[in-house]
């Protein structure tokens, strides 16, 4: 038998802590509607002394339904339309999906495709995990007593980086779509 063949199938057959992960937390994957809620630190500019610290929840139903809250905006869709709203300007603005970040909110939906994302080891204790596009690099950071995912640090190839955390996934009884106020401003880019 080959060194790299006892490797390979070394490597399959001890799971990783993005599996266990997931079979811990399949119940609620497989629920119609569920919620993420987060802390995510953006770096503001190439000096990564400047920062902010902004509250996220995305919430995901069923046929592409979401609402993603982030700081003061708010992305919802029906399935079919996308609304944004940020509460500084009181401004909605509504326009066709981007398919590509639709295809990346929902790729985490389901534990089969969870289980087949391809998951590297790295010595300082992070997890790459390939996702779509390569110009990110992704790690995941897990408490390896209790296997809870601790961070997400997501970096681009211009050194600009993201770290989320206090990451907590449940699930929700529905996906609220209603944004703005009466006297917001409406803006129909389609």
């Amino acid at each position: 038998m080959s060194k790299s063949f006892f490797f390979l199938t070394l490597t399959y057959l001890i799971a990783n802590p993005l599996d266990d992960w997931v079979d811990q937390n399949k119940n609620v994957i497989k629920e119609k509607i569920k919620s993420v809620s987060f802390k995510i630190r953006l770096e503001s500019g190439i000096d990564s002394k400047e920062y902010k610290i902004l509250n996220g929840q995305i919430v995901i139903g069923e046929r592409k339904q979401f609402r993603f809250e982030m700081g003061p905006r708010t992305v919802v869709s029906d399935g079919t339309l996308w609304k944004s709203y940020d509460d500084r300007t009181d401004q909605i603005f509504i326009q066709k999906p981007d398919k590509k970040i639709e295809k990346a909110l929902f790729s985490w939906v389901k534990v089969k495709k969870l289980k087949t994302l391809p998951v590297q080891n790295k010595p300082d204790g992070s997890y790459k995990i390939k996702l779509i596009g390569n110009n990110n690099d992704v790690r995941a950071y897990f408490n390896s007593y209790t296997n809870v995912l601790d961070s997400i640090l997501i970096s681009t190839r211009n050194g600009l980086g993201s770290k989320i955390f206090n990451i907590s996934i449940s699930a929700a009884d529905s996906v609220i779509l209603d944004i703005g106020t009466e006297s917001s401003d409406l803006f129909d880019l389609r």
